[in-house]
């Protein structure tokens, strides 16, 4: 069974601001089944008060680049058609929309993923489908699409209609536990600007820039992010050329409804107990190892049994 719409967070416009959203954030808990949300977009030429002073519209469209995995990052931003400075590396983020904190175990938190992410050198990055099933696979299934600088402008451009190209404080509600912050980050015109709302969408938004933000992110999902729009190309997955890695002591595994598969770390990796925070595995020295496992796939390693959390890295992550 494969759960491609599963459920996102409540939207500021209820119903049917929840069936609206398209774009998902996706983890994969080691011991629960799949938690999804999401969304996404970026900045343009603003006034100093973050509106929009003109919009060019786009030169047209162009075929698709062919998607490489890219690893040497340009840092030189590039002026697009539309006049938008934005980075143009292929290890350099122009947009990420994800979904922070909230009421999750540790290991969740690690595996967590974008719900959107756009890279300078064209490729624009989100959760796929997951199967709904426990225990699912231990790799998330990360997809992308090639996206045209007229789109990557475009994306700009709905940021700047809604003030993103400014720095912003949101207020918070207080009557709301244990719910994400919407973070959107944009790289435009030599700035970085963080854009972080708790609880956004959970309920009617009635601040103006708290309104604005969720207006972006459903206005990028619903009307931008279309299965047919011109400035992306298929979805193909995402090439993995580096995993990150944490790993928890299982202790005793024998409490489990269903019994853990317990494999051999292999000798020629590095131990595991060096990968109690975060460590990078090379895609090509791991090989198969992660395919075929699951959640409940645990390795020993030096007389310890580790559950582990493992996600690929993505462009703007580190350990």
């Amino acid at each position: 069974m494969i759960n491609v719409n599963t459920p996102n967070p409540p939207s500021h416009r209820s119903a049917r601001g929840v069936a609206r959203r398209t774009v998902r954030r996706s983890f994969a808990p080691l011991v629960a089944g799949t938690l999804v949300v999401t969304l996404a977009a970026c900045g343009d030429d603003t006034t100093d008060d973050g509106s929009l002073d003109s919009v060019p519209a786009p030169s047209g469209t162009t075929n698709p680049p062919t998607i490489s995995p890219t690893t040497s990052p340009t840092t030189s931003p590039t002026t697009s058609p539309a006049g938008v400075e934005h980075p143009v590396g292929a290890d350099e983020v122009v947009l990420r929309i994800s979904y922070e904190g909230g009421y999750l175990p540790v290991e969740a938190a690690f595996q967590n993923l974008p719900a959107l992410l756009v890279t300078g050198d064209g490729r624009l990055i989100v959760p796929g489908p997951q199967i709904a099933i426990y225990p699912g696979p231990m790799l998330p299934n990360m997809q992308v699409r090639t996206i045209t600088a007229e789109g990557v402008q475009q994306l700009l451009e709905i940021a700047a209609e809604h003030g993103l190209l400014t720095s912003r404080e949101y207020d918070n509600p207080t009557n709301i536990a244990d719910a994400p912050d919407t973070v959107v980050t944009i790289a435009a015109n030599g700035e970085t600007y963080e854009h972080r709302a708790y609880a956004l969408g959970f309920e009617s938004e009635t601040d103006e820039l708290r309104r604005m933000l969720a207006d972006f992110v459903d206005q990028v999902s619903v009307e931008w992010m279309t299965p047919d729009n011109p400035e992306l190309g298929p979805e193909q997955p995402f090439p993995v050329a580096d995993y990150l890695i944490r790993a928890f002591p299982a202790g005793d595994t024998t409490g489990y409804e269903i019994e853990p598969t317990v494999l051999d770390w292999p000798a020629e990796l590095p131990p595991l107990a060096g990968a109690t925070e975060c460590l990078v595995l090379p895609a090509d020295e791991v090989g198969t190892l992660f395919d075929a496992a699951n959640q409940l796939t645990f390795y020993t390693s030096d007389d310890v049994t580790y559950q582990l959390a493992v996600k690929p890295l993505l462009p703007g992550d580190a350990c």
